[in-house]
């Protein structure tokens, strides 16, 4: 079930599964209080991705005790599993739900749209609910070759738009397409100066509306200032319930991209206190230069139990399925890729990444990194070791992501952090960015060695990287159908076990949050527990899908939070 999935088809279904999603049986967190002793019995109860016990003893939120005597705790409240199975919650980390939730919820569906035809037909129904005087918004669309786009293509968007500025962010996320409307008002030309990273389509003088990675940011200010809290909210809670009914308790959310940043950690605040948080959030802040850091800073120290500030995100190189990882071997295209940063002063001080990582730890915060090409994998891991030289540690966590070529020698360097360096991979990756042969040729057959990561060494924590991964390849179990068979081709991807599997999404997961109260069900941690209706380590390898197995609930610090429907 996880060959053929092609590169920007994804089926019309999804935004049809959206719109009812606000159907689904989710049961949030309420404000009423329960019993704060609790037992969880009668099941197979994991309490990490090995060892099983008869019962869990919960109290305020967190494990007391495993095996107990229930005779002796009559004043407690019992959560019967009848006979199915829990594990320690599952950790999404790394995922794009605030920015996907609310491009979906108010934008156009782009998704399946290859062409600028199949773009403008698409939000032509979608322009007739947009007034005036409104911004038109929408996300997922993917191009063969972006830098094509032509005046001509651009015509087309303006036809059907007219005079509302349009943003229209691809699958990827990191490229964009605005309409004229949208460079007049922010004021773009041909001659605008782009980030380090980044770039314009230019044809004849004239901007062709495609921007490509930084140059996404130009017109974020004046676009973005326009979206609407209240939208923002509804669009991302639908998405985190959407999650919970995967099988996550938890998720890092980068809430930006390469031209998004949706700083709006207010809106998971209130959702904790409205009692309707169904995953606890770790969110990052989204750089693009040192003095970026500073500002990130602002964010620390208001963390509570259900929402907290993880650290600072950035680009090193560009998107894999788009030819973009940053490589020491020359591309198809004739090309290295895409270098985001450097590593010296020669991009000037605000784009060094040394100074960047130095500035970041001086703030004891963590840090993700995209990191895709072997090169951009590289310049971390320099940046890393002269800081660590220069200050003799490294006190925060830092999080490689993607890590599309990382080889045998860089392997290798990540392990000797001794922790301080983690990583987190998508399996799914290996079907939906399956034909870059087109960029990379033989290379891609090298791409993603999630297997040797781990067998490595290195802490490494699973994730979906939604939007880039649909909707229908983001449930745990898919994930971890899609790892534990290669995605259906073994002689190019190592298989994992449903062990590691399983591990990667607790403990690893948690190593990127940088938290000690997850990952594991053990006396003094959270008690945060993903319910399936089988167990997992009893499945055979080809037998995940969507119907099995089945999520019958999550829980929060001992608190349901997801109740499926009865079958």
């Amino acid at each position: 079930m996880f060959k053929g999935h092609k590169k920007g088809i994804i089926p019309n279904r999804f935004f049809n599964i959206f719109l009812i999603l606000t159907f689904l049986l989710v049961s949030c967190a309420n404000s009423s209080e329960q019993n704060s002793l609790q037992l969880f019995t009668n099941g197979t109860i994991y309490i990490d991705d090995t060892k099983k016990v008869e019962n869990l003893l919960v109290e305020n939120g967190s494990v007391k005790a495993i095996n107990v005597s229930a005779k002796q705790l009559e004043n407690a409240s019992i959560v019967d599993l009848n006979g199915s199975t829990s594990y320690p919650g599952f950790i999404d980390s790394h995922v794009h739900l605030m920015e996907s939730g609310y491009f979906i919820y108010v934008g156009a569906n782009l998704f399946g749209c290859n062409s600028s035809d199949a773009i403008a037909k698409a939000l032509a129904d979608k322009v007739k609910s947009v007034p005036e005087n409104g911004t038109i918004l929408g996300a997922g669309f993917s191009l063969k070759n972006y830098d094509n786009w032509s005046i001509e293509d651009l015509a087309k968007i303006d036809a059907v738009t007219g005079n509302r500025p349009a943003f229209l962010g691809d699958m990827l996320g990191h490229n964009a397409i605005v309409n004229s409307a949208a460079i007049n008002l922010t004021g773009l030309t041909a001659t605008s100066r782009v980030p380090a990273g980044g770039k314009m389509g230019i044809e004849n003088g004239r901007l062709t509306g495609m921007l490509r990675e930084s140059a996404m940011t130009l017109p974020a200010d004046k676009i973005f200032a326009k979206f609407d809290s209240r939208d923002i909210k509804e669009g991302t809670l639908l998405l985190l319930k959407r999650w919970a009914s995967f099988g996550y308790t938890g998720a890092v959310d980068l809430m930006g991209g390469t031209g998004v940043r949706f700083m709006r950690p207010e809106l998971f605040s209130e959702m904790e206190r409205e009692g309707t948080l169904p995953l606890r959030i770790n969110y990052c802040y989204t750089i693009f230069n040192l003095s970026d850091v500073d500002e990130a800073a602002i964010f620390s120290g208001n963390d509570t139990d259900m929402v907290r500030f993880l650290g600072c995100k950035i680009f090193v190189d560009g998107a894999f399925a788009a030819g973009q990882a940053w490589t020491s071997w020359e591309n198809l295209q004739g090309n290295h890729g895409l270098q985001e940063i450097y590593t010296d002063d020669a991009g000037g001080q605000e784009k060094n990444l040394t100074r960047i990582v130095e500035r970041v730890e001086e703030y004891g915060m963590n840090m993700h990194y995209h990191v895709q090409g072997d090169m951009a994998i590289r310049a971390v891991l320099d940046a890393l070791d002269k800081v660590k030289a220069k200050r003799g540690n490294l006190r925060g966590i830092h999080t490689l992501i993607h890590l599309a070529f990382p080889d045998r020698e860089l392997m290798e360097r990540i392990k000797e952090f001794n922790g301080s360096v983690v990583a987190t991979v998508q399996p799914a990756f290996w079907t939906v960015e399956n034909d870059t042969a087109y960029y990379y040729g033989s290379h891609t057959d090298q791409a993603y060695p999630i297997k040797q990561l781990i067998d490595t060494g290195i802490s490494v924590g699973m994730s979906t990287d939604f939007s880039v991964s649909p909707l229908e390849y983001s449930p745990a179990a898919i994930v971890t159908g899609i790892a534990v068979t290669g995605a259906g081709n073994t002689e190019v991807h190592l298989p994992l076990s449903v062990k590691e599997v399983v591990h990667s999404f607790t403990v690893g997961s948690t190593a990127t949050t940088s938290r000690n109260d997850t990952g594991v069900l053990h006396p003094g941690y959270k008690a945060d527990l993903v319910v399936y209706d089988r167990d997992l380590y009893s499945m055979p390898a080809d037998k995940f899908s969507k119907e099995s197995p089945r999520v019958l609930a999550t829980y929060i610090g001992g608190k349901q939070i997801y109740k499926a429907q009865e079958a």
